[in-house]
């Protein structure tokens, strides 16, 4: 693209629509993303991923950002998903624009769930991209059991999101009645040890943690554990160190598919027959 009309009718194209991504389409322009930069985690994140060669899926793409950054990165296909009808800005046609502007090769599916993902026909991604996600759905767990059955094992899942910070219990937070801030998309918000013991029990091995610059995972001393019985007994009488003070921040994940035994189940789940090598 090199004529100054067809740059500046794009610029004007671009202007037109509200765009939650920041993307370069080159010849200057960059989409006004409402989100601000690039999340610097998941930048930080894909410079553990070689995405050369590799068949990609990214699960709740919006605009695309992380579809055509997997592709300018080597990525042979990807696969961009969303479910427009649980977004704002749903007949926005931004995907499609910032796809024609960089001449991308990008499969785009923006009406299938996550929980739906099977039907796509692929069961071997090798890069699966989960951002922004886990937390705006009701059943984060199945959407990660679906996920992990459309993965290669050994495959690499990114998981980014809101966590709680501050405490070494696993929970999560659910926000129905209330909303979360500003926010009424939100469902659940966990602890960074029930995150990881999601993504865990899902059949993917934990890799590599990413957190925002200067904010280590656990800011404030954990309170010590003593069992359920000790733990009454020590809020009862009143923990000498004072109650963990916890706040939300995000937090990526990068895990790898596997296929093991897990002393943790005890029954089988029907969602990870083929990856759970366990005699029942």
């Amino acid at each position: 693209m090199n004529d100054t009309d067809e740059i500046e009718r794009l610029r004007q194209r671009v202007n037109s629509l509200t765009w939650a991504h920041a993307i370069d389409l080159g010849h200057g322009i960059v989409t006004p993303g409402i989100w601000g930069k690039p999340q610097p985690l998941i930048l930080r994140a894909f410079e553990d991923i070689d995405f050369r060669g590799k068949k990609v899926l990214d699960v709740g793409c919006w605009d695309g950002l992380w579809s055509f950054e997997a592709e300018r990165r080597g990525a042979e296909t990807v696969y961009a998903t969303d479910d427009i009808s649980q977004r704002s800005y749903n007949n926005q046609g931004t995907f499609d624009l910032a796809k024609e502007a960089l001449a991308s090769r990008v499969k785009y599916f923006p009406r299938l769930s996550v929980f739906d993902i099977r039907s796509l026909g692929v069961s071997d991604f090798d890069v699966v991209l989960f951002c922004g996600v886990h937390y705006h759905l009701r059943d984060p767990l199945l959407a990660l059991a679906r996920l992990r059955q459309v993965m290669k094992t050994s495959g690499l899942i990114l998981i980014e999101g809101d966590v709680i910070y501050g405490s070494d219990d696993s929970y999560s937070e659910f926000f129905y009645r209330n909303a979360y801030g500003a926010d009424e998309s939100v469902w659940w918000v966990p602890t960074i040890p029930c995150l990881r013991e999601w993504v865990e029990s899902s059949y993917f091995e934990l890799y590599k943690n990413y957190f925002p610059e200067g904010l280590p995972p656990c800011p404030a001393p954990p309170v010590p554990r003593y069992g359920k019985l000790g733990r009454l007994r020590s809020r009862l009488r009143g923990n000498p160190s004072g109650p963990a003070v916890t706040f939300k921040h995000r937090m990526a994940i990068l895990a790898r598919a596997v296929r093991r035994k897990d002393p943790h189940y005890i029954f089988s789940d029907p969602d990870f027959k083929e990856f759970d090598l366990n005699e029942y």
